[in-house]
């Protein structure tokens, strides 16, 4: 898309080139004891570009973790916020940790014996680290990181013990020094205002509408519960141990209780059991892939019964599933506008901890909401002029954004 959008935009291969490499990539290995074991952990953190402000990215903890993505989820934080008007630039942590083999090296079996204060307390440690060991970039405020999947507020809280600067990281714990009011459900609000205002544009009303839920952590169930109260109605959900459904309606807030209490939407009482794969299937209004990257692709776009797709995960849909949908005629709200909420909310965590400032929950999902709205109304446009879709749109204002830094700093 970068590609594109700089041919478009009449930039040379050159330029392309220098807009698509990342700044810096750091690769390190951090030991943490558990027991009398010692846990080794393969870390990335690939810094993209800051020419638009500090690099700016979560901390992912998964099994897959590898270079290649981080740095790909780098460069899509860098197009995030230069979209949205965020003043950050884009950075992101990759952690790879296989708990198969850690639960293994305990003696243990990851599904029958899971443990999750185990996994918590391996992890809490594994941040600190971390941050111990990247702590000058933290510090100079070169990086700022966030909660990624895997990771919490309580993991964040571990990286401010060791910095003692409530600047230095975002998605702090409710009431510890720097915290923000909606920080944690910022992502879900933004998604859900792309969502119903998709539906204002069609002249329908969200209680006549109908959405589908991919992945239901923090990002998936706030947004599907904000939608919810808009009147619209949830039929189907899946994460990762299973799914559910029910074309009448599922109950969000009954839901997000039975999960906090399970871990998992798998036997919700009410619902018909689904397995994951036929998520896809579910006729909706709207499918919001909300949990990882990579899902729709030319081989599942076929079975897609939606009208339009809300890019709530990073990059759910893949290269080969951008032209079979534009066949198809459903649209997509990309992921950096649509779940864009989270760091345009982690920008105002990081000025009020600078400045010590201040700010209502409601003052900072009206922001997330404004930078949204803007955004998608910046890419109708464009897309409109140029006869493009609106993610190749989206995709070209960001790199007008970052090209025009570049050349007043003098990177390019």
């Amino acid at each position: 898309m970068i590609t594109s959008a700089g041919k478009r935009m009449g930039l040379s291969s050159q330029e392309i080139q220098e807009l698509i490499a990342p700044a810096e990539m750091r690769v390190a290995r951090l030991s943490v004891s558990s027991g009398r074991k010692v846990l080794n952990f393969w870390c990335v953190v690939a810094l993209h570009n800051m020419a638009c402000g500090p690099y700016k990215g979560g901390v992912r903890l998964a099994g897959d973790v590898d270079i290649y993505e981080t740095l790909e989820l780098a460069r899509l934080m860098t197009l995030k916020c230069a979209v949205t008007g965020t003043e950050f630039g884009g950075g992101k942590t990759g952690i790879r940790v296989d708990w198969p083999a850690i639960y293994a090296l305990h003696g243990k079996d990851c599904v029958r014996d899971r443990d999750r204060g185990f996994e918590l307390d391996i992890t809490l440690a594994l941040m600190e680290r971390y941050a111990a060991r990247f702590r000058p970039l933290f510090e100079r405020h070169e990086y700022i990181p966030a909660p990624d999947m895997g990771t919490s507020p309580d993991h964040m809280a571990m990286i401010f013990n060791v910095t003692r600067d409530p600047a230095s990281v975002t998605g702090k714990p409710q009431n510890m020094q720097g915290w923000l009011p909606g920080r944690r459900e910022a992502t879900g609000w933004g998604i859900s205002r792309a969502t119903t205002r998709l539906w204002q544009k069609q002249g329908r009303e969200p209680k006549d509408c109908t959405f589908a839920v991919q992945g239901f952590g923090n990002v998936g169930s706030y947004a599907a519960s904000f939608i919810a109260r808009e009147g619209a109605r949830m039929v189907a959900v899946t994460d990762i141990l299973g799914g559910v459904y029910d074309p009448a309606g599922l109950d969000v807030e009954g839901l997000r209780e039975y999960t906090l209490e399970t871990g998992s939407v798998a036997g919700f009482p009410g619902a018909a059991p689904m397995e994951l794969d036929q998520i896809y299937d579910v006729e909706c209004d709207v499918f919001l892939p909300a949990a990882i990257g990579g899902c729709i692709t030319d081989r599942t776009v076929p079975r897609l019964r939606c009208g339009a797709i809300v890019e709530g995960a990073n990059m759910p849909v893949a290269a080969s599933g951008v032209a079979p949908l534009h066949e198809r005629g459903i649209p997509v709200i990309p992921d950096i506008i649509a779940n864009s909420g989270g760091v345009v909310a982690s920008m105002e965590e990081f000025s009020k901890s600078l400045s010590a400032a201040a700010i209502e929950r409601e003052v900072v999902l009206d922001i997330v909401t404004n930078r949204i709205e803007t955004a998608v109304e910046r890419a109708e446009a464009l897309a409109l002029e140029h006869g493009v879709s609106l993610v190749e749109a989206a995709t070209e204002l960001a790199i007008r954004r970052v090209y025009d830094a570049m050349r007043v700093r003098r990177f390019i």
